[in-house]
């Protein structure tokens, strides 16, 4: 009996440290702490500062301020959260063709603005309608064909005798 005890309470206590080592790992940390322990050390990164021109679909089409436009591929998700529009200023950290960190700048205003089209002129008045053609007199009737004699039947030839079995 004591054994079995024994035997229950090495098994119980094994499962506790296993779980306790395998879920250690998996815990989410807190977004600040995940931020400042995340790096970025690519040589090839660089920071695009600029004002969003245009967004179609998930390319985002940015003016820097002495460069010209440049495209950034951006995930939809993100556009969504971070709320991008065009206007906007940003600073965006690229390595590549990847963009790694996006950030809005408060300072500056976006203005929705409209397009002023001008009106459109109003079509000329279109010129009264010709007069109808006088109609033309119906053509005179046909006379009526002759009628076909109907084609006489043929006779038909006798038939041949059929060869019975006798």
């Amino acid at each position: 009996m004591r054994l079995q005890n024994i035997k229950l309470l090495t098994g119980a206590t094994l499962s506790v440290l296993i779980s306790a080592v395998s879920v250690h790992p998996a815990m989410a940390n807190p977004a600040t702490q995940i931020a400042q322990t995340q790096t970025t050390t690519t040589a090839s990164t660089r920071t695009v500062i600029g004002f969003v021109k245009s967004i179609v679909g998930d390319v985002v089409t940015i003016r820097e301020e002495n460069a010209p436009y440049r495209t950034l591929r951006i995930q939809k998700c993100v556009l969504k959260i971070i709320g991008l529009v065009p206007g906007m200023k940003i600073r965006a950290t690229v390595a590549g063709a990847q963009v790694e960190n996006i950030v809005v700048i408060p300072d500056y205003k976006v203005v929705a603005t409209t397009v002023v089209r001008p009106p459109i002129p109003a079509p000329a008045p279109r010129p009264a309608p010709l007069p109808a053609p006088a109609p033309r007199p119906a053509p005179p009737p046909r006379p009526a064909p002759a009628p076909i004699p109907a084609p006489r039947p043929i006779p038909a030839p006798a038939p041949a005798p059929v060869r019975g079995l006798w």
